[in-house]
């Protein structure tokens, strides 16, 4: 009877957890592909990205300037793919269920590598086989969004940081390429990273790919790290919240290579890059490190499950203080010694320890009277008071004359 209970019910979850997981790596997969095919179409229409030209011997940099991007867009990719599967997570999931998600997600994002490789056949690069080198960099760049997915799995700061230094390289290439868009205009060759436009001249250029990139990260790891912070997070998360993003231009650049140009196109941007890491934790110590002004919070409003805390009503003005009050108000002349706790010596009696005390004045002696005998039983004679105190005082002079 049981086991023909418990084969469907073991059957049924088994089927919802085959179902989850599924739908979890399909997402990651899906989403990534999506991803890094959309970049790559946003790259060719816009001109950054251009695969199907001749370059010669000298131009060998600007074809290293590809490839950097190409590596890039398939680590974002894997990292989109993992924000996305992040929101199908099973409650209470490991760090297994996470790596095979951010596999999933990368191998969604080696569909950079065909439709980079495709485009290539029509390029011509001396001493290089395009198409070997572009499809090795975009697999690399994939298989480097393993752990860019993972992060993204599972540190909300480092979602944080992809995002802002994955928004400002973007912008930072549009603004470049968009003069090149007007009519009768050349379209220039973007690096990544880097403001390559045309209103800027070469020595400008030049400066400015040496700074972009740090300075981008240190702006990111600063703004990161002060989310971290304002939400209460551990100081070591805070430190390294501006890491995520930099790394992935550092990465890049390092899968292009620095290029073998005399005049250093591409070096600089590759040694910018090699420091963009390092910027973007630095910005994000400092947020944590710095101190804030203290705040003054207004009182917390009493939750509705926990009742107020009674409040003390304020006490009355005793008795004494108002006595005191109103002998404050009246003339130096009507103050007593009670209002103003102040005695005269003249009002108290004079002591001097020297000086014995005047003896008392001897009593008259009072009348006996002749008291008739009682009948029945005889009684003695009742002591007067007279008499009980003299016989206290002798009492008390034998006690203190017993230290003498």
């Amino acid at each position: 009877m049981w086991s023909g209970v418990a084969g469907p019910a073991f059957r049924n979850v088994r089927g919802m957890a085959f179902r989850t997981s599924a739908k979890l790596l399909g997402v990651a997969l899906g989403v990534a592909a999506l991803a890094g095919a959309s970049q790559l179409g946003l790259a060719y229409g816009l001109g950054i990205v251009v695969l199907t030209r001749a370059l010669a011997i000298t131009m060998r940099d600007h074809w290293t300037a590809q490839l950097a991007w190409v590596a890039w867009f398939a680590m974002t990719a894997a990292v989109v793919g993992g924000m996305a599967a992040r929101r199908h997570l099973p409650r209470g999931s490991g760090a297994g269920t996470r790596l095979v998600t951010s596999v999933a997600a990368a191998v969604g994002a080696a569909v950079v590598v065909p439709l980079t490789m495709q485009p290539a056949r029509s390029t011509h690069v001396d001493g290089v086989q395009p198409v070997l080198v572009i499809g090795i960099c975009a697999a690399l760049g994939a298989a480097a969004g393993i752990f860019a997915a993972y992060a993204a799995l599972s540190r909300q700061v480092a979602r944080w940081s992809f995002g802002a230094v994955g928004i400002a390289a973007w912008v930072i290439a549009v603004v470049s390429v968009a003069p090149g868009l007007a009519p009768g205009k050349t379209l220039p060759s973007v690096r990544l990273g880097v403001l390559d436009a045309d209103f800027l001249s070469a020595d400008a250029t030049k400066r400015t790919a040496l700074f972009t990139m740090p300075a981008l990260a240190l702006i990111a790891g600063i703004a990161v790290g002060w989310s971290a912070r304002r939400r209460g997070l551990s100081t070591l998360t805070i430190a390294l919240a501006g890491l995520a993003g930099p790394a992935l231009l550092t990465m890049a650049y390092l899968i292009a290579g620095p290029g073998s140009a005399d005049d250093q196109w591409q070096a600089v941007p590759y040694w910018a890059a090699m420091t963009a890491a390092g910027a973007g934790v630095l910005g994000s110590v400092l947020a944590a490190v710095l101190r804030r002004s203290p705040a003054t919070h207004p009182p917390a409003a009493p939750s509705p499950d926990r009742p107020t805390l009674p409040k003390r009503d304020a006490k009355p003005e005793s008795a004494i203080a108002r006595a005191a009050a109103t002998a404050a108000q009246r003339p130096d002349d009507q103050l007593r010694p009670s209002d103003t706790g102040v005695f005269s010596m003249k009002d108290l009696p004079s002591f001097d320890g020297f000086t014995p005390s005047p003896q008392p004045q001897p009593q008259p002696p009072v009348p006996q009277v002749p008291q008739q005998p009682a009948r029945g039983r005889a009684k003695g004679p009742r002591q007067q008071p007279n008499q009980q105190h003299q016989q206290a005082d002798s009492v008390a002079d034998w006690v203190s004359g017993l230290g003498n």
